[in-house]
């Protein structure tokens, strides 16, 4: 009994030594952390942990790469454009120009005018009422004042040339005996305008004009008796008679000059166009020309 007594003693000993250390190990495994100190700045805008290194300031962290699926593209819707509309055009307001005309035609003169001027009368005997009709050609220049986009006072000046065969004038009884008539005459014309036109389309127009003036005669128109005893159809042209008794007519040197006419235009360029009128011009009268707008 003594001798086990000797040895567990010790044994006792050891066993109480382990228990206590394994008993102190667990408790202070079991002990709760301390909590981390953090200090904070005087304005409250820094805070630290003592023993740690402050993170620089305004550093920027990077960015995650982010790949985009086939799902995660926007859809693009297709653009819808919207209807064009055409803007009114609006045409520039007409000008007011001038121009200049040149015109040639065609004039014939009734027998009441030759009457009235007493072409074939012979002093003192009954008026010549049988004769060619007296015609001629007429040409002209003029300048056109703008009035209006579509009216304008014309100046012209223009010549006009008779056309008539020397022939035997004769009186309506038969008496006095035929006159060998020769007319050798020209007239001058001065006249003014006033021309107002009217456009159909951009290309087409049509106007009348109206004026009065002067025309000025020269030349010569004479007449020579015949013989009674001379064949009717050859009363004029007996031997040695023609030129025998031949007296000048007397004309008047001016004569009143009227224009009264209607015509056509039509457009070339913006420039020039072209011309038909017709009407009278102290006698009835057919021409064209052109005109040209600057």
């Amino acid at each position: 009994m003594s001798r086990i007594s000797l040895f567990s003693a010790p044994l006792v000993g050891l066993a109480v030594a382990v228990i206590a250390t394994v008993g102190t190990a667990m408790a202070f495994s079991g002990r709760a952390a301390e909590p981390t100190r953090i200090e904070a700045s005087d304005d409250g805008k820094t805070v630290s942990v003592p023993g740690e290194t402050a993170p620089k300031v305004r550093t920027k962290l990077p960015l995650p790469t982010v790949r985009r699926t086939a799902a995660d593209k926007p859809l693009i819707q297709p653009k819808v454009s919207a209807p064009v509309v055409d803007a009114p055009a609006i045409s520039a307001p007409e000008q007011v120009r001038s121009a200049f005309e040149v015109f040639a035609g065609y004039t014939y003169l009734p027998v009441g005018v030759l009457r009235a001027i007493q072409t074939a009368a012979d002093p003192g005997k009954a008026q010549r009422d049988q004769h060619p009709q007296m015609q001629g050609t007429a040409i002209e220049v003029g300048y056109r004042w703008g009035l209006s986009p579509q009216s304008w006072l014309v100046v012209r000046a223009g010549i006009v040339a008779p056309n008539v065969p020397d022939q035997n004038w004769w009186a309506t009884s038969g008496k006095p005996a035929p006159l060998y008539t020769e007319i050798n005459l020209v007239g001058i014309e001065l006249m003014a305008d006033y021309l107002r036109r009217l456009a159909i389309t951009d290309f087409l127009g049509v106007y009348a004009r109206g004026g009065i003036g002067l025309q000025i005669l020269g030349g010569s128109a004479t007449q020579t008796e015949t013989l009674p005893n001379c064949p009717a159809a050859k009363a004029a042209s007996c031997a040695t008679w023609q030129h025998v008794g031949k007296t000048e007519v007397s004309l008047p040197p001016v004569l009143p000059a009227l224009r009264a006419s209607v015509g056509v235009d039509l457009k070339v360029n913006s420039e020039l166009r072209l011309a038909l009128e017709g009407g009278l011009r102290a006698a009835p009268y057919l021409g064209g020309g052109v005109v040209y707008a600057f």
